[in-house]
């Protein structure tokens, strides 16, 4: 691999690895040569991190005290991927000289994990680790789902959504709040997220009601998948030509009234070379009839209305969470600017404000960074600038101004 080499790595880490950035960002303003009241000066020194060496070599349980001693680790063992885990008791190199009991996390960021092996079923693009633009809108709806519900519905400001360097987005959730969430709450919050149903030939996601009403999380959710499902040229329904491949339309069919399921298919008869954009509209249409005949009709059928398609449109187009990543406060999950070994790229921070401009085929690797730096550029401008620059200005001086605060109080705010 062109952009993946032990040599690349190695230049990578001795001259563009941000460490006294991600020193600040997981260390809350805890700096242990720090004299601000209410400091915890090993709090650091207390976090996991995991080396995986060349060979599959898992280095578990290592900690370090500062961005100095990071580094050098770091510039010494080489590791071609790395994780970050909880905050705990101790720190955890010692974890074997402590009582069993007594080894525990308390805190970690509230992190998902959303991977393009998801949509497989959905992708006509691409399968399996591919990803292009196309696939990328499953990526672009997460994000935007994911930052308004945390936002505007639990309250969290400090979110940082990472690339995975492949397939896939990471975001990690670090307000004072979400770090001491209990095993049971990361749980609850995961299912409250977690829409599409799973299982073979669904088509339609689990809708929460609020009396006749949907829940205000799934009117958000719909409005802001929509976009990306039906409008998009790159979305959902076009770029996937959703309702001409796959099973997708026989499945939604069969969900509809025989008297609707006739009226499409003559449609299609009458229309043979219709888009997907085309059945779609018809499809509208239906939901249109649906809302005028349930102003006179009983409950269920004014539920029933208010749900119809828009249960389609977040099956196709939500988050599809790995549960299982968020709901352990002592997972593990990959380091932001790390290197994906497959593809050589960097895993780096996504500007919210700029996602639907996100090419992930631009994403800074390691041998064009090198090539950079061999042509003369300054490390402090190379094309990872953009990424770092982001990470500083955008997240992490908005966090430190907040944890400072915290600090200062000497209390958190629930």
């Amino acid at each position: 691999n062109e952009d993946f080499s032990r040599d690349l790595l190695r230049v990578y880490y001795d001259r563009l690895f941000p460490y006294l950035q991600m020193f600040r960002w997981l260390s809350y303003k805890n700096d242990p040569k720090s004299s601000t009241p209410g400091v915890q000066k090993d709090f650091f020194l207390r976090r996991e991190f995991t080396f995986v060496l060349e060979g599959d070599i898992f280095c578990r349980y290592l900690c370090f005290r500062d961005a100095e001693e990071l580094r050098s680790q770091i510039t010494q063992r080489q590791p071609i991927r790395m994780e970050i885990g909880a905050v705990y008791t101790h720190p955890p190199k010692t974890h074997t000289t402590v009582m069993k009991d007594a080894y525990r996390p308390l805190e970690r960021e509230l992190v998902f994990d959303i991977d393009m092996d998801e949509y497989d079923d959905i992708r006509s693009c691409c399968t399996g680790a591919r990803l292009c633009l196309k696939c990328c809108t499953f990526l672009k709806a997460a994000l935007r789902v994911l930052q308004h519900t945390l936002k505007n519905h639990f309250g969290f400001k400090h979110m940082l959504f990472v690339y995975s360097g492949r397939r896939g987005m990471h975001c990690w959730v670090c307000d004072s709040s979400a770090r001491k969430l209990s095993n049971e709450h990361r749980a609850a919050l995961a299912k409250y997220l977690t829409l599409v149903a799973g299982g073979q030939g669904k088509c339609q996601a689990d809708i929460k009601m609020s009396g006749e009403e949907l829940h205000p999380f799934v009117s958000d959710a719909h409005r802001l998948c929509l976009e990306y499902f039906r409008d998009d040229p790159q979305g959902v329904l076009q770029g996937q030509d959703l309702l001409r491949k796959g099973p997708h339309l026989t499945n939604i069919l069969s969900t509809l009234t025989v008297v609707e399921q006739e009226k499409i298919s003559k449609y299609l008869e009458e229309h043979p070379k219709a888009t997907s954009a085309d059945v779609w509209a018809n499809l509208e249409s239906l939901g249109k009839e649906r809302a005028g005949q349930a102003v006179a009709g009983n409950y269920k059928m004014k539920q029933a209305s208010k749900s119809f398609l828009k249960d389609v449109v977040l099956q196709y187009t939500a988050p599809r969470l790995d549960v299982e990543v968020s709901k352990q406060m002592n997972h593990l999950l990959k380091s932001p600017f790390a290197v994906h070994p497959k593809t050589g790229q960097v895993c780096v921070p996504l500007d919210p404000d700029k996602i639907d401009s996100f090419d992930p085929s631009k994403v800074p690797t390691l041998g064009r960074l090198v090539d950079e730096l061999n042509s003369g550029v300054d490390p402090r401008n190379t094309s990872l600038r953009e990424y770092t620059h982001f990470f500083e200005e955008g997240f992490l001086k908005p966090l430190e101004k907040d944890s400072l605060e915290e600090l200062t109080r000497g209390n958190v705010d629930w």
